[in-house]
């Protein structure tokens, strides 16, 4: 290589790292919004650079068939989000920048300036980088991003974070594999590098995934797939034998990850079952984007409410962000056209990197589609911003774009999404101040500045719940349930559903208020904190059923909590207390 695209290579893959770097920028507020911004940062130096490539190679735009589907699929998107409701304004600004990443990252690949192997070395670096950060979080050098793990990397639990470094391992082999003399040795050292973090993660999802892409990696590059053609039509039934042999031992192993963590197995195939009972519904159209959560808890509690649920689904039922199942939920929100469209666009960029002898690519790409069976990937913008360059560096077709399409990042930013940050940012700020009056019980002086942020941060379920409940703690039961009726249009957690029964029963709605509890205990049958305000409800003078009173008296003072604790115990005796007094 000449020393002109030695450096072009080098600029590039600073730049495309950088890229997927910024996605692990954690500004400390709860907002989405937040996470745009240092990608929409780099996305504008990456445009910079695919323009004077662009200037440099001077081809004509050619569409291929994963841009066709890619563009239609983001313009549908946008025409299915229903911009009345909010459930999720920032995937709106997403989707359009990660339609321009596509076309900015595609122009990048294209030349032929930029050395694929030197980015690889890049985006290996950056697992070698996150394999030491987990390392240091293990051994009590650095703190992590959750109380209860302590390896969690960037991410905020090891989950992802054992998904990221998965996605990374099969370009390491490949490019072991590939390499010769001294090189060798530096990607061995990558790559136990990254294998040694990740058992300690106990992600069985990452676990399957790295088996099946380095596994398939390692059969590519042996030629494995063409002598077990031959063999099998040599010897048809020792083939059958050992087919056998192989599916057996993966349901073993299947079984194996199944009880190292059975109830969280239990949990997703219940959402799973849920999920496939919501798709069935509404099965061509999908509800909508952004609309999991609302659709997920109402489907739950209709399967409890049926009486469908069988104890061990009842302990281990909780309340569900995710589908843990990407193919699922997608077609809940967008419908089968959506995914079938991302399916065919996936695959025809791995027959693409497969033709070009790409298998690390491949194998990333491989190893994404298994960990999204289990786990949830794509809700986190790392995820999705690498799966986009992934599937543009298989391959797909060199291609040069105008200069106007790269100048659509600059308009973006002009078009004042910089004031709305701002302003997110400085709502974000505020809302700290005002929990910490929430938390400290001074709800009066809460619920003023409560009041004064709803306007920005009117489409997020946790402010409107703690707005809500801030208004029943001082007493403004009416209010309170209008925000809490809001927030169960973004978030499905059934504490709102206690609180607005609550609000009911201080209100003498006791009809109402039994209807919310009772929706609750649906949603959530394990926990017994709905069951504690249904015996207080049944108790009251005025709505008094003691039949009713004694069986939920029964179950609060028998059933098994899912995780012991005082406050457990303070509901126990608070409800014996109900029934002397009663029984007087």
């Amino acid at each position: 290589m000449s020393f002109k695209s030695i450096t072009i290579s080098m600029v590039s893959t600073f730049v495309f790292c950088g890229v997927l770097c910024s996605t692990f920028v954690n500004y400390g507020v709860n907002d989405c919004y937040f996470l745009l911004f240092p990608l929409m940062v780099s996305i504008g130096v990456t445009s910079l650079l695919a323009f004077i490539l662009s200037i440099l190679k001077g081809n004509d735009f050619r569409f291929k068939l994963p841009d066709v589907l890619i563009t239609a699929g983001v313009f549908y998107y946008l025409m299915r989000y229903d911009y009345q409701l909010h459930l999720a304004d920032w995937k709106v600004i997403y989707a359009a920048i990660l339609l321009l990443l596509w076309y900015v990252v595609r122009i990048i690949f294209s030349s032929l300036q930029v050395s694929k192997n030197i980015v690889s070395v890049g985006i290996v670096g950056i697992g070698c980088m996150l394999a030491g950060w987990g390392l240091l979080q293990l051994y009590s050098f650095c703190h992590s991003n959750h109380l209860l793990f302590c390896i969690t990397g960037p991410f905020f639990n090891p989950g992802p974070y054992s998904g990221y470094l998965a996605m990374l391992l099969p370009l390491c082999l490949h490019s072991l594999l590939s390499a010769q003399g001294w090189r060798r040795y530096c990607w061995l050292g990558a790559l136990a590098l990254m294998l040694c973090i990740v058992p300690a993660t106990m992600s069985r999802s990452a676990w399957l995934a790295i088996g099946i892409s380095l596994l398939w990696i390692w059969g590519m590059h042996k030629g494995w797939l063409m002598a077990c053609r031959s063999y099998a039509r040599q010897f048809p039934r020792k083939a059958a034998s050992f087919i056998f042999t192989v599916c057996v031992f993966m349901v073993l192993i299947f079984i194996l990850l199944f009880q190292l963590k059975a109830d969280s197995a239990r949990g997703r195939l219940l959402i799973w079952k849920n999920t496939c009972t919501a798709v069935m519904e509404k099965p061509l159209m999908g509800y909508g984007p952004g609309s999991f959560q609302m659709v997920y808890g109402k489907a739950q509690a209709a399967y409890f409410a049926a009486g469908n649920g069988t104890m061990e689904e009842k302990r281990v039922a909780g309340y569900a962000e995710y589908a843990f199942n990407e193919y699922l939920e997608l077609t809940l929100a967008q419908g089968p056209v959506i995914c079938i469209m991302l399916i065919v666009i996936t695959f025809a960029c791995l027959w693409a990197g497969t033709q070009f002898r790409r298998y690390g690519v491949c194998g990333a790409i491989v190893t994404l589609l298994v960990f999204s069976f289990s786990s949830y990937p794509m809700h986190l913008p790392a995820f999705i911003v690498a799966y986009v360059c992934l599937l543009l560096a298989c391959g797909i077709g060199d291609i040069i774009a105008k200069p106007a399409v790269l100048s659509a990042c600059f308009i973006i930013w002009i078009g004042g999404f910089h004031g709305k940050w701002q302003r997110e940012k400085d709502a974000c700020r505020d809302w700290v101040n005002a929990r910490m009056l929430y938390h400290a019980g001074a709800y009066a002086a809460a619920n003023t500045a409560y009041d004064k942020l709803y306007p920005q941060l009117r489409e997020k379920g946790a402010f409107l719940f703690e707005y809500g409940h801030s208004l029943h703690k001082a007493g403004f039961y009416n209010e309170s349930n209008k925000y809490l009726d809001k927030a169960l249009v973004y978030c499905a957690d059934p504490m709102i559903l206690n609180v607005i029964g609550k609000n009911y029963q201080a209100l003498r709605c006791y009809n109402w208020a039994e209807e919310l509890l009772l929706a609750s205990v649906h949603r959530l049958p394990g926990r017994i904190y709905p069951y504690y305000l249904l015996a207080k409800l049944y108790a009251e003078p005025e709505f008094l059923n003691r039949e009713k009173f004694e069986e939920m008296k029964g179950i609060v003072l028998m059933k098994a909590p899912k995780i012991h604790s005082t406050a457990i115990e303070e509901m126990r005796r608070e409800v014996e207390e109900i029934a002397k007094e009663l029984e007087k």
